[in-house]
């Protein structure tokens, strides 16, 4: 840049050779008001994702607040507007239509314009195909044409070069292609997996044991039709479709990066289905806590105890049952109520396959007695309109469960799963149990205080602690300045949270 060049600049005093103190014309290009312009604020992390050649992608269906993913992490999308009209510029000889590769080589920006029918509207245009720097530019290599010019660099070298046009009052005229008068800003969010698994929680895609698959009868599909997503036929309805549901449908279709979403599905419930084309489906949560007892009467019948089970063993013995449990069912239960115990006897301790079929495995109590209660709340009338006596639930709860877990049926566990409120005696096992689990909580902090609070006004904290968690940009403290309002009559009184 030249010595006289204002600093601070940049690109636009260099291409537009304006000198320190110069005057100029701002003028409106002849398409400037039919030019459309979206500005994205990109933060570091992202900037360097579109250098190194990755792929940005927005998501999300014409009801949903837009997010953009890279391949690991994503990010909510906001509209930021401006009070003033924010006036776009570019080299007098236009952008660049081309773009060097961390590699050296040139891609076209606009690679796929041609063919816009056919391309995906939400997906950064990948190339079609690499160029080298003598494509760029030319035979001579000068970059000296006709067209548009191909590099940042060249755009600015030729604006430069040819001069700047100049008003008639001989000032430069400095040309606004666009305005804007909003632009995007991101977000890093938690990703957004409710819908994916609503999917695969339908029927025919979860997996509700061998009845249920007798039950339902497969349809042949088409090729078009082999993802298995919801259709509906000419007379609105829906059509039955193959069970279970490709990968890359599910990727294309959630508004979540890639490795969260595989991340996601291996931790289950879900599991790939070979014999329907490997495809992923749920596991129905009735059968999965039918399989869960199973699991432990199969261990218990072979003679484990509950804190070195055989995952070999059950899995085998349970697939061979009649009718059989999927091995991959099997294994999904056993580490979702269990923790990993070691290499199984005559293995290496630090084989890289110990969690693989083979390991040995101690079921966790609380885990397990918790999943019961979460069952028997579920379905108690009683437990729904809150006269469930603790007493009698405590009791019914500890009875239902294995003798060597009972010891975790206590009131703590319920936490999370239902309200207990004092009854009219006053007696512990006289106060009331109500349902009401996390689980089944909007995920928003907007969203859940709302629903939390429609169940009563005010809440302590030892009740209110279990349906708060962080999430990604809000910490549980952040949460409760913001959505709540404490009150708190004398210094020795219990806090008392309701809604601000």
């Amino acid at each position: 840049m030249d010595d006289d060049t204002p600093q601070g600049y940049g690109w636009f005093a260099e291409a537009h050779n304006l000198q320190e103190g110069e005057k100029a014309n701002v003028v409106l290009g002849e398409d400037f008001h039919t030019n459309e312009v979206e500005l994205l604020n990109l933060n570091d992390e992202l900037l360097k994702v579109i250098e190194d050649g990755g792929e940005l992608m927005f998501k999300g269906g014409p009801d949903d607040e837009a997010v953009l993913c890279t391949e690991r992490t994503t990010y909510a999308v906001t509209r930021v507007e401006t009070s003033n009209t924010l006036l776009l510029f570019q080299p007098p000889g236009g952008l660049p239509t081309k773009v060097r590769l961390p590699d050296g080589t040139v891609d076209d920006i606009d690679a796929d314009a041609d063919d816009h029918d056919d391309r995906d509207p939400t997906v950064t245009p990948l190339p079609k195909r690499r160029k080298t720097d003598d494509d760029a530019t030319g035979a001579d290599g000068d970059g000296d044409g006709d067209g548009p010019p191909s590099t940042p660099a060249e755009a600015i070298n030729r604006a430069v070069k040819d001069g700047v046009p100049l008003g008639e009052d001989g000032l430069k005229d400095i040309v606004s292609f666009a305005q804007a008068s909003s632009h995007l800003e991101v977000v890093k969010c938690e990703p957004r997996l409710g819908p994916m698994w609503e999917r695969l929680r339908q029927r025919p895609h979860a997996y509700a044991g061998p009845e249920r698959e007798a039950e339902e009868e497969e349809v042949p599909v088409g090729d078009d039709e082999k993802n298995g997503a919801a259709d509906a036929d000419a007379d609105g309805g829906d059509r039955t479709r193959a069970r279970g549901i490709e990968e890359e449908d599910l990727v294309e279709n959630t508004q979540a990066s890639r490795a969260e979403i595989v991340h996601a599905l291996a931790a289950g419930p879900a599991f790939r289905d070979p014999t329907n084309g490997d495809r992923w489906r749920g596991i129905d949560e009735a059968y999965a806590d039918h399989v869960l007892d199973l699991l432990l009467v199969t261990a218990k019948t072979l003679g484990m105890s509950l804190d070195a089970v055989d995952e070999a063993a059950v899995t085998t013995a349970m697939a061979k049952d009649d009718p059989p449990t999927p091995a991959p069912v099997t294994r999904f239960v056993l580490r979702e109520y269990a923790e990993h115990a070691g290499a199984h006897p005559g293995s290496a301790e630090e084989s890289a396959e110990e969690s693989l079929p083979g390991g040995l495995w101690k079921i966790d109590a609380k885990k397990v007695c918790r999943a019961k209660a979460s069952r028997m709340l579920e379905g108690s009338k009683a437990a729904a309109a809150g006269r469930l006596r603790l007493g009698d639930f405590l009791a019914d709860w500890s009875g239902r469960c294995d003798e060597e877990l009972r010891s975790a049926c206590t009131r703590d566990l319920l936490k999370g799963l239902a309200l207990i409120e004092k009854g009219a005696s006053g007696r512990d096992e006289d106060a009331l149990v109500r349902v009401f689990r996390d689980v089944d909580l909007p995920k928003q902090p907007r969203d859940r205080f709302r629903a939390i609070f429609a169940l009563k006004p005010r809440w302590q904290m030892d009740e209110l602690d279990a349906y708060v968690a962080a999430t990604s940009d809000e910490t549980v403290e952040a949460q409760l300045l913001k959505y709540t309002r404490v009150s708190q009559p004398t210094t020795d009184a219990v806090p008392v949270y309701s809604k601000r």
